[in-house]
């Protein structure tokens, strides 16, 4: 566009201009000059544009550039730096009393705009501006309060303000995270779950799924999530202590996998077609051992062909797992920052795909200093069979206890007060009765022997190939959430498969033998995978 042409077109908008350079300075004097700049600044380069069409848009552009250049050179000149920012803040937030309605409305997304800026900042800066232009403390009160130098609340006032001014011109959009916040959920393998309720509180899972793929600072992960920093701060501290997030440079960055709802379908697709041609094979083999295993020493033996092929095909899977842990280990269980050991990893579809309820495999004494017990038990809450059996983890402790003293059928009478509170649910669940004033285990109770002869004899060929055939359906899906999971995390993707996926290869047989009709679930509440052991020199 030549210089004429432009020249013509701003003479004939420029009371646009100038309206621009009134609602920016709230000044008629310095609006005129700011005016006249920006219409030197555009006839100065427009000859640059090719297009025509450009030309407002450039013109726009122009005149916010020039306004930044304005505001700088005025703070500049400046008596002083105090003086600069104050006016900077008093003239951009004060109204003026020549305002029309337009102008007002004008102005409160001005404020709206600075709030916004302000908070965004790091806390730090956030607490220098307020106290500075809020509160309108001093340099020395404010580093008496904050126990930095005078020299360093200059120096954070200076960048507070650059970076207001830097954000003050972008328009800023919510991210997804800010209106729907993800279903994140956590899950725990190891000696002791002090995660459970971690992620109660929602924000803690919505910042957790924002930085999964890429560091993220917390400015970004306001915007994204729509909270203000005041308020995620807190929320960011709490994960880093927790060990789920973690800090790169001035970023964070999630600091566990997450298997994702479509990392999940597509990994039961593949180990479908894995299990798919191996499992009626097994589950003859299964049945082979039915009648060598009725003749051992356990309580429970003369339950129906039914129910003791639920507890064999359980006990494969729980033995199979410990095989496969023995010749392709997972690792050593690593202490947790909030207690205990193990491993945690996340859900983002709130546990949707998940084939358990829960595990709990070999358990024995709840917590040191209980009573001496020489007996242990496991259950295994697989989906399929929920409304048989579902054995609950809260209060775990006292459940654990309860169940050890039935199944060496100590009496009722000595429960503490938090025991007797539990007793009810699990007589409600099937799995514990009183008799004689004793607890009863309505579960299977192997002797030690007998239970040896079972998983190093009777059930070993089975417990074997269901152990490969684990290791097999770790393999495939550690390479396929390897591919899935950030650098940042893949190395916990081997550890995290053979945990997530090998002992669901047992629920997925299980499934399958359901579907099949080899197997059939009761109608009523029966602890169908609930076996027990008493030790030599147990006592009764």
């Amino acid at each position: 566009m030549d210089s004429k042409t432009a020249a013509k077109l701003l003479k004939d908008n420029l009371p646009a201009i100038y309206g621009f350079a009134v609602r920016n300075l709230y000044d008629y004097a310095d609006a005129e000059d700011l005016a006249q700049e920006i219409v030197c600044e555009v006839l100065e380069s427009v000859g640059d544009l090719d297009d025509d069409r450009a030309f407002w848009g450039y013109v726009w552009a122009t005149a916010k550039n020039t306004l930044r250049v304005y505001l700088r050179r005025k703070a500049q000149i400046a008596r002083s730096e105090q003086a600069a920012q104050q006016a900077f803040y008093r003239e951009t937030i004060l109204p003026s009393p020549e305002e029309d309605v337009a102008e007002r409305s004008q102005k409160a997304e001005e404020i709206h705009r600075i709030r916004r800026e302000l908070s965004l900042l790091s806390r730090t800066r956030r607490e220098v501006s307020v106290r500075y232009y809020i509160h309108h403390k001093t340099c020395s009160e404010i580093s008496e309060e904050l126990k930095i130098s005078v020299e360093a609340v200059k120096y954070h006032l200076f960048k507070a303000r650059a970076k207001m001014k830097e954000g003050y011109f972008m328009e800023r959009e919510l991210g997804r995270r800010s209106y729907d916040p993800g279903r994140f959920s956590i899950d725990f393998w190891g000696d002791r779950n002090c995660y459970g309720d971690f992620f109660d509180r929602k924000i803690r899972g919505a910042i957790v799924l924002s930085a999964y793929d890429a560091p993220m600072s917390a400015q970004e992960l306001s915007v994204e999530l729509g909270v203000a920093m005041p308020y995620l701060e807190d929320e960011i501290e709490a994960l880093l202590a927790a060990g789920v997030l973690k800090k790169i440079g001035a970023k964070f960055q999630t600091n566990l996998v997450i298997l994702t709802a479509e990392y999940e379908k597509e990994a039961d697709k593949k180990l479908t077609e894995l299990i798919s041609g191996r499992a009626m094979g097994l589950f003859e083999e299964l049945k082979k051992t039915l009648p060598d295993a009725k003749k051992l020493d356990f309580t429970g033996r003369n339950y129906d062909d039914n129910r003791l092929l639920f507890l064999l095909l359980n006990i494969a899977a729980e033995n199979g797992f410990f095989y496969a842990e023995k010749k392709s280990p997972y690792g050593v269980p690593q202490p947790l920052k909030l207690g205990g050991r193990g491993w945690i990893y996340g859900h983002d579809n709130g546990c949707d795909n998940s084939r358990f309820h829960g595990v709990t495999l070999h358990t024995a004494l709840p917590e040191a200093g209980t009573p001496a017990t020489r007996a242990w038990f496991s259950v295994e809450n697989y989906r399929a069979i929920a409304k048989c059996q579902l054995w609950s983890h809260r209060n775990f402790s006292e459940k654990t206890s309860l169940m050890l003293a039935a199944i060496e059928e100590k009496r009722a009478d000595g429960l503490s007060e938090s025991e007797q509170e539990q007793l009810g649910d699990l007589i409600d669940g099937g799995f514990l009765s009183v008799s004689a004033g004793r607890l009863q285990a309505k579960f299977p109770v192997f002797s030690e022997e007998a239970y040896r002869e079972l998983t190093e004899n009777l059930l070993r060929p089975v417990i074997e190939q269901v152990g490969d055939l684990m290791i097999e359906a770790s393999d495939v899906c550690e390479k396929l959430l390897k591919s899935r999971a950030p650098a940042s995390v893949r190395d916990q993707c081997g550890a995290i498969a053979k945990i997530k996926h090998r002992f669901e290869v047992g629920a997925m047989l299980l499934e399958t033998y359901l579907d099949a009709g080899a197997l059939r679930l009761p109608a009523g509440k029966v602890p169908l995978c609930t076996f027990g052991v008493k030790e030599n020199g147990a006592a009764s």
